[in-house]
């Protein structure tokens, strides 16, 4: 199994609780709709971790199917 990489191409540090599969989404599913997230402070609720970029994905990911 391929690592992910420790870091976003920007130069931030992805948080180390974030799964193997955190990867940059290559469709329209992403945290940025993910019911586990928040957008307004880059927070998945799921592993707890904050700074989390809204287009990326992960394992866990589920649909968003309320408004918040």
């Amino acid at each position: 199994m391929k690592k992910r990489p420790s870091f976003y191409p920007s130069g931030e540090i992805i948080d180390y609780k974030l799964p193997q599969t955190f990867q940059k989404s290559k469709s329209r599913a992403a945290c940025g709709n993910c019911a586990w997230f928040s957008n307004r402070r880059s927070y998945c609720f799921t592993f707890n971790s904050m700074g989390v970029k809204d287009n990326y994905i992960c394992h866990k990911w589920k649909l968003r199917t309320f408004v918040r």
